[in-house]
């Protein structure tokens, strides 16, 4: 066979060109010499005869030893430590790699709310503060008016069976919904002369995202959404401070958790956007002597004219009745009314009496009223509020029930 008929073939590496020529010399008629030149050329090297056939000899010497841990299992074996060792590095670099990505990841979440924040706090209008210093009656009586699940930055349209509308929510459905609930407070105060309340929100005051199906029913981004409620209740409050002197409870709702979509709930139980939305309130209406901001985290304890209220969001209750047993038992403090949003849906109940005071709780009404989940859950109630009237000895004597 002629020298140029023989090439390396484009799969071959050099040393497996190097053994076919060497157990193939007879068949292709070539001696050491010729075989050289072969290899040389394909390698653009200049090595002599003797390196290439001492090469390939040494090749043979092995072969039998190769074949033998083949037939063991044991260089199979060697291969396979030799691989599993390194999925278990290349998976540490990985995993470290992943692990410095999150870390990045909630940093520069972290700065990207700040400046959000700074940015609102820089461009937040001016709120005229009313020239107006209310003075509490002694009456001794008070007005208790929670709110709860205003969920804004959410918009949605749920319909009956016939297309009906059930409920409709967007941020300016909820500006609407409250105006009222101020003209409503207003009048049964002009009526009461009281002049004093005690406001808790109950939570959720933004809607946050924490089911996949919410990413449809936002209208405004979670930060954007907080912004925009702190604003607004900023506004809302100094209003309402022309007409009576307001002590103001935020507690945090688990839709104000900073959770993001891969989140776990309580992954984060303190980072919650209610913290910072009562301080923005707080910085905008510093110079109304007419309000108290008072930001409670998870729970409010107040004491009304001698009453004990309690105050929850009520994501971890599970039965209010056995919460209130629970809570007095685990914190030493009397409660003659637990308040609790979270359900959307209004009942109450009176389970002892302590004195001339019922022990009772109150499951409040929603700002939004009913949604896709509350429905589900099959616990409706319209949209609403209620001003109740706390009595010196006495607990709650009167409940207005607003509709909105």
């Amino acid at each position: 066979m002629e020298l140029n008929n023989i090439k390396r073939d484009s799969s071959e590496t050099i040393d497996d060109f190097l053994l076919r020529l060497g157990e193939n010399l007879a068949t292709y008629d070539l001696t050491w010499t010729q075989a050289a030149k072969l290899l040389n050329d394909e390698c653009d090297d200049e090595y002599s005869e003797s390196r290439w056939r001492k090469r390939y000899n040494s090749y043979v010497e092995l072969k039998p030893i190769i074949l033998a841990k083949y037939a063991n299992n044991e260089v199979v074996q060697e291969v396979r430590d030799a691989t599993v060792e390194q999925r278990k590095e290349r998976i540490k670099l990985q995993t470290e790699k992943n692990e410095y990505n999150k870390q990045l990841r909630e940093q520069s979440r972290a700065e990207l709310l700040e400046e959000k924040i700074i940015e609102a706090v820089e461009k937040r209008p001016t709120i005229v503060i009313p020239q107006i210093h209310i003075k509490k009656n002694n009456a001794k009586r008070d007005f208790l008016m929670p709110i709860a699940d205003m969920h804004t930055g959410v918009e949605f349209c749920l319909r009956g069976w016939e297309g009906e509308i059930l409920n409709e929510y967007s941020p300016e459905i909820m500006e609407k919904r409250m105006w009222k609930l101020l003209e409503e407070f207003v009048v049964i105060n002009d009526e009461q002369k009281i002049n004093h309340v005690t406001l808790p929100n109950l939570g959720d005051s933004v809607d946050g995202i924490l089911r996949m199906s919410q990413l449809m029913s936002l209208k405004l981004g979670v930060t954007d959404s907080a912004i925009y409620f702190a604003e607004f209740m900023s506004q809302w409050l100094n209003e309402l401070s022309k007409y009576c002197y307001i002590d103001y409870y935020s507690i945090f709702g688990n839709h104000d958790q900073m959770r993001m979509l891969s989140g776990k709930r309580d992954e984060f139980p303190h980072e919650n956007a209610q913290k910072w939305i009562t301080k923005l309130i707080e910085a905008n209406l510093k110079d109304n002597k007419n309000i108290s901001v008072n930001n409670c985290n998870e729970f409010m304890y107040v004491d009304i004219l001698g009453t004990k209220v309690l105050g929850v969001h009520g994501e971890n209750e599970r039965n209010l009745e056995n919460s209130i047993k629970d809570y007095m038992l685990t914190y030493n403090k009397p409660i003659h009314m637990l308040l609790s949003g979270h359900l959307h849906h209004y009942h109450e109940k009176t389970i002892a009496m302590n004195g001339n005071r019922n022990v009772e709780y109150i499951q409040t009404d929603s700002i939004i009223g009913i949604d896709d989940y509350s429905l589900k859950l099959k616990k409706t109630s319209n949209a609403g509020a209620k001003v109740m009237i706390i009595e010196e000895d006495r607990g709650r004597t009167v409940t207005y029930n607003i509709k909105l």
